[in-house]
């Protein structure tokens, strides 16, 4: 599941539409270039059509000079380093297919020990073994399981069973298309799922529902929420749910960062302020002065923070976002420091 859910807005006409015969290639326009839009562009090329010569043109445009929002990527020193998402979930049936297409991968190393410290002092701390002994190291991690929970009691066996409901649910998009239905609106994407409810009420309600204790919440799942969304537990349900599922094991990432190989004509440095809709096709009109007739049209952004001026007007509801910023800092060791400091 990857850490983001993403809104897609597309303004389509596309079942209505015929391509004259001299221009049999439909032409695809989307704004915003993250996860969203990369596996937009991806799976329009995997399900449209399997002759190469009807495909669609697929016009990407990004206001940044970078693609992947919150999947880029940052060198720092000559370094590489994930700006946002940078692990994978293992029931992320999509993301494995891709993997196996002779992509460089890494699993994340399962830490055997942990501790929750208060400002004060540790309130719990595991065990913690160096060793490479496989059964020394099973030792430890059931010693650990029943430390935590003689810690929080059935609350931590009652979040496990949450977490994989949760998973569960989202398991259904994987359905094959012959059984899956095509969603004519989020809600109803969301509804058919079972996961609707998640977006009317926030975690904490949703955890306390599901019998959680208070002391598991405040000192475990606020400290997730907290590192992935730079929020408490009092956020969205449904994203709130998505940051405990990849809070687990088995997590992996890809060598040297994330990548996009959508084959798509990519314009960077170029916002879309006009979008019309003429009967038959969109026309977008960029910062560039660029004019383009688009016979579908995918938003991939949020509208809330798009100054798009479109025609006919559309309303758009307004929200409150929770902006998360990444700062990376360098800094250089003294080992002159060090020696006087060990003296």
């Amino acid at each position: 599941i990857s850490s983001l859910i993403v809104s897609l807005l597309i303004l389509s006409q596309a079942q209505e539409f015929s391509p004259s015969p001299t221009e049999s290639k439909p032409t695809v326009c989307v704004i915003g270039s993250g996860i969203g839009s990369s596996s937009l562009a991806h799976f329009l090329r995997h399900y449209y059509n399997p002759e190469e010569a009807k495909r669609p043109r697929i016009q990407m445009f990004e206001r940044n000079g970078v693609v992947g929002v919150r999947m880029a990527t940052v060198n720092v020193v000559k370094e590489s380093f994930e700006v946002g998402a940078s692990i994978l979930h293992p029931k992320n049936h999509h993301a494995l297919n891709l993997q196996l297409k002779n992509l460089s991968w890494s699993k994340s190393k399962d830490s055997l020990s942990f501790g929750i410290w208060n400002g004060k002092k540790f309130i719990l701390k595991t065990f913690n073994v160096n060793s490479e002994n496989s059964l020394l190291q099973k030792m430890v991690s059931l010693a650990n399981s029943l430390l935590i929970f003689v810690h929080y009691g059935f609350s931590i066996l009652k979040i496990e069973d949450f977490v994989k409901s949760v998973v569960g649910k989202f398991l259904k998009y994987y359905e094959s298309v012959e059984s899956r239905p095509v969603f004519e609106s989020v809600d109803g994407m969301l509804k058919w799922a079972g996961l609707y409810n998640f977006t009317k009420q926030s975690l904490l309600e949703e955890l306390t529902d599901a019998g959680l204790s208070f002391s598991l919440i405040q000192e475990l799942v606020i400290v997730i929420t907290r590192i992935n969304y730079g929020q408490s537990a009092c956020m969205s349900g449904l994203a709130g749910a998505v940051s405990l599922a990849g809070s687990g094991g088995g997590l992996w990432s890809i060598d040297g960062g994330n990548i996009n190989r959508s084959d798509v004509a990519l314009h960077l440095h170029e916002e879309i302020k006009f979008i019309s809709h003429l009967t038959e096709y969109y026309e977008l009109n960029s910062t560039t002065g660029s004019t383009l007739k688009c016979e579908v049209t995918v938003i991939s952004t949020p509208l809330d923070e798009e100054n798009i001026q479109f025609t006919p007007p559309i309303s758009i509801p307004e929200r409150k976002l929770q902006h998360t910023h990444a700062t990376f800092v360098r800094g250089l060791l003294d080992p002159m420091s060090i020696y006087l400091e060990a003296l």
